[in-house]
């Protein structure tokens, strides 16, 4: 796979040019079958989930991307599986399921799309949560503080593993997904409120 050769590169280039401080790194579940949750403020930030994790994490990516031939191609080489957010198709949600039947893990941005005006966490999708209870994967959720920049600092928290194991043997109903997707979306708010605290107290000892 191109993203074995790739990876090793793109994780030396975040390192040298992108200065981020991550909290809670001790929650990252470093093997085994498991979904990343991150929220989406832009083009790095999956390069910063991909290198908080020594192997491979496979991420779902719009659709769009895959439009241009040569670039889709490049896509999926690096293992990325195409995603249409508005209807998802039965292939991609099946090779979602196939990466943690297999035992790897699987990474999505649950908001759907970047968020390009503001840092704050956006409406959290289903289909995160979905994968969770039929892939019977725990979801690590993780919040970038705010774009990433060259150069600047930046600042980013991984919570705690949510486990939706209390659905696993239930029929997945839209209510069951509605009540999945929530939990999933009061943790990452909780957790965001946690990482500004965190940064507004920095910024408040530098001015001292």
């Amino acid at each position: 796979m191109l993203y074995k050769f790739a990876r090793p590169f793109l994780k030396l280039f975040y390192i040298t040019f992108y200065r981020v401080k991550i909290f809670g790194k001790e929650n990252l579940i470093k093997k085994g079958k498991s979904i990343v949750a991150c929220n989406h403020l832009g083009k790095m930030d999956v390069i910063l989930v991909g290198a908080l994790y020594p192997d491979i994490t496979i991420f779902m990516s719009k659709i769009e991307w895959y439009k241009n031939k040569f670039f889709g191609g490049i896509l999926k080489k690096l293992g990325s599986i195409p995603l249409d957010r508005d209807k998802p198709s039965l292939s991609s949600i099946k090779e979602g399921l196939q990466v943690l039947k297999d035992d790897k893990r699987l990474g999505i941005f649950p908001e759907g799309r970047r968020n390009f005006e503001t840092n704050d966490l956006q409406e959290i999708k289903q289909g995160a949560t979905m994968f969770a209870v039929k892939g019977k994967a725990v979801i690590t959720p993780v919040i970038i503080y705010d774009r990433l920049k060259m150069f600047k600092k930046g600042y980013a928290i991984v919570g705690k593993p949510i486990s939706f194991e209390e659905y696993y043997d239930v029929r997945f109903t839209p209510e069951v997904s509605a009540e999945c997707t929530k939990k999933l979306e009061d943790e990452m708010h909780r957790l965001q409120k946690e990482l500004f605290a965190i940064v507004d107290d920095i910024k408040a000892k530098k001015k001292k």
